[in-house]
């Protein structure tokens, strides 16, 4: 009887340690342009399309485990200060320009890419971009990258069931407010956070986040760059935060 019972502790501990890893809430820094640092509840901590003093933010001083990049302009592979890091995952070869299949488990963190496009002319005039989904906590969360066009159902079925999505809105060599707003329909998330937008910061001739929220009463502004998220604390409908990059 004492062993059963001691089993039955055991499993029971067991399973209650499963339930906090899967319940567990994500943190979401945003750094400026696309760049952000997506950190697990186990602390395994991803930076997305890394920027350079060029964009006008400042550096980002962390030290992820991941590295992810979307393609290969230089306001999103400054990799330079990060060394020491583990992992860089490209989603196109540095050389051929072309994508690269990325499937990969590091940690508590599930990624994989979709390959998508820079431009509406199939990367004929900025190139190709890759979409990177990160599975950790019991959610899903896609970086668009650098997408320049709405989603066709191939990819839409590749990206699969998302719950926050990192969606650029400030047009001009990306898709612009009007066509954020359909790619979100596309994908329904529960979650979207504006980025790769012109703020007080920003070196780039691309649109305020104003256009893309301007007459949406589901869009809240965070004074700060971070905000967490948990499966448990997911929003019935779409929220939109916009966060600060300071």
């Amino acid at each position: 009887m004492k062993k059963v019972l001691l089993f039955l502790l055991f499993l029971s501990l067991f399973l209650l340690e499963s339930i906090t890893c899967v319940a567990g809430e994500v943190t979401i820094k945003w750094f400026g342009h696309a760049c952000f640092l997506i950190q697990s509840s186990q602390g395994t901590t991803i930076l997305t399309d890394p920027l350079g003093e060029e964009t006008g933010y400042p550096l980002p001083e962390v030290n992820p485990d991941i590295i992810t990049i979307s393609h290969e302009h230089f306001d999103h592979n400054y990799v330079r200060p990060y060394k020491d890091i583990p992992r860089v995952l490209r989603g196109l070869s540095p050389y051929a320009k072309d994508w690269q299949k990325v499937e990969e488990t590091v940690k508590d963190v599930k990624i994989y890419n979709v390959g998508t496009y820079h431009d509406k002319l199939q990367g004929r005039e900025e190139g190709k971009n890759s979409v990177f989904v990160f599975v950790m906590d019991g959610l899903r969360i896609a970086h668009l990258g650098d997408l320049g066009h709405l989603l066709t159902s191939e990819q839409i079925a590749a990206v699969g069931e998302v719950n926050v999505v990192l969606i650029p809105v400030g047009g001009i060599s990306t898709i612009d407010a009007k066509e954020a707003t359909a790619v979100l329909n596309q994908l329904n998330p529960q979650v979207a956070v504006p980025m790769h937008y012109r703020t007080d910061a920003s070196k780039f001739n691309i649109y305020s986040v104003k256009r893309f929220i301007e007459g949406k009463t589901n869009a809240r502004t965070i004074s700060g760059n971070t905000f967490t998220i948990s499966k448990e604390g997911l929003p019935e409908g779409l929220q939109i935060v916009v966060l600060n990059y300071k």
